[in-house]
This record gives structure tokens, C-alpha cells and sequence, in this order.
């Protein structure tokens, strides 16, 4: 989309340009539109290094897990659910779970929170340093980003000092939270029907992720 409105914003001035010559305000049109490219340039530059320094740092964390006897194993499901907290006034749900070693080996673990109405979904993933589950997020965490619309907004964050990225949605009224808990385990956190995104953060906010990190 940003992209788009910078190519726009470059027609714009070149046809004012070309129309009659330049007026200065066509002249500030102009420096308007090259600000706005030369920043989103920026920021896109930005993200892209970020996450290029967080791949970087999974791989080194994989190849050195390599060299010291082997393959990553993943943790098993139960060992997940462990760090699942009980949250006063909500009432948690079973924790369930599994372990698989196709297509990629993966564990996970989840359960249903319920205040009345309102619900959270948490869920744990351990894909043991894989590439393929990391990479649809990881520019949005290792950068600044942030994103507004009419429909609610986008921005990365942290959890407990854990990279994580927010997404609220107004219109459908959900508020999702995913931290990256040890440069490894995907913590996602979802609430609907009226959780909003504090009680999403608060569930987080109790896990205890050294029950994630201590066991890896």
C-alpha cells in the first residue's frame, strides 16, 4: 500500500510539473512526495535489516545446536502447557496439545480462557528454531513498525522483555498479541467477544516463559 501511494504522490508532481512549469507550490509538492518515498525507503530498509538480524540470530542459534550433537529436538506438549497460568477471574479450559515430526517436527499446546462472554485463546508453538515458521512475522517484531487504519492498527512491541507484535482489529472486534519467547517458542494470544487487549497482555504477562526456556 505504501508503495502505491508513493508511486501516486510521484505522478502527482510530475504532471503539475510538466502542465506549466513550476510554481512553488508544485516545487513543494514535489519535496513532499521525495520526503515521503525517501522515508518509506527508510523504513522499509529498516525492517528488512531488522529481520535480517533476527534470521541471523536463529540460524547461529540452530548451527550451534548443530555442532554440539546434532538436530534441535522439539519440547514435548506437556512441557508447553506448563507455562499455561491461571488468571483470576477468568476460567482456564484444558490444556491440550501435540508433538509431530511431519512436515516439520513441532510442538504445541493451547487452551480457552472465559470471562462470561469474553474469550482468550493461548497457544505455544515450539518448531525448534524453524526458519519456515518464523519468517510470515519476524520483520514485523525485529523492527519499529507500526501500522493505522479504520479498521484498528498493527505495531510490534515487547512482552516481559520478549519481542512481540499487536494486532487489533475494531471491526471484528479481536486483540491478538504474538511474542517470541527465547529467540524460539511462538506465544500467540487472542481475545474475542469484548477481551480486549488488555486482558490479552495480562494473560502473557503471568506466563512463566522459564518454564519455555529453562527446558529447551
Amino acid at each position: 500500500m505504501k508503495r502505491y501511494m508513493t508511486a501516486g504522490l510521484a505522478a502527482i508532481a510530475l504532471v503539475a510539473t510538466t502542465a506549466c512549469g513550476k510554481s512553488a507550490e508544485q516545487e513543494q509538492a514535489e519535496q513532499t512526495a521525495q520526503a515521503i518515498a525517501d522515508a518509506t525507503k527508510a523504513g522499509a530498509d529498516q525492517m528488512a535489516a531488522g529481520a535480517a538480524a533476527m534470521t541471523k540470530g536463529l540460524e547461529q542459534m540452530a548451527q550451534g545446536a548443530r555442532d554440539a550433537g546434532g538436530t534441535v529436538e522439539v519440547l514435548p506438549f506437556e512441557t508447553l502447557g506448563a507455562a499455561f497460568p491461571e488468571v483470576s477471574g477468568w476460567t482456564r479450559g484444558e490444556v491440550t496439545g501435540t508433538t509431530t515430526s511431519f512436515p516439520i517436527a513441532m510442538s504445541q499446546s493451547e487452551a480457552s480462557y472465559k470471562n462470561g462472554n469474553a474469550r482468550i485463546e493461548l497457544e505455544v508453538v515450539d518448531a525448534a528454531l524453524s526458519q519456515m515458521l518464523f519468517a510470515p512475522f519476524s520483520m514485523f517484531m525485529a523492527a519499529n513498525f507500526s501500522e493505522r487504519s479504520s479498521s484498528g492498527y498493527k505495531k510490534s512491541t515487547s512482552v516481559k522483555g520478549e519481542p512481540a507484535f499487536e494486532d487489533v482489529d475494531t471491526k471484528n472486534e479481536t486483540a491478538e498479541i504474538t511474542v517470541v519467547v527465547g529467540k524460539r517458542f511462538i506465544v500467540h494470544s487472542r481475545g474475542s467477544r469484548g477481551a480486549g487487549i488488555e486482558p490479552v497482555r495480562a494473560v502473557l504477562e503471568q506466563m512463566d516463559f522459564s518454564k519455555l526456556t529453562a527446558a529447551k
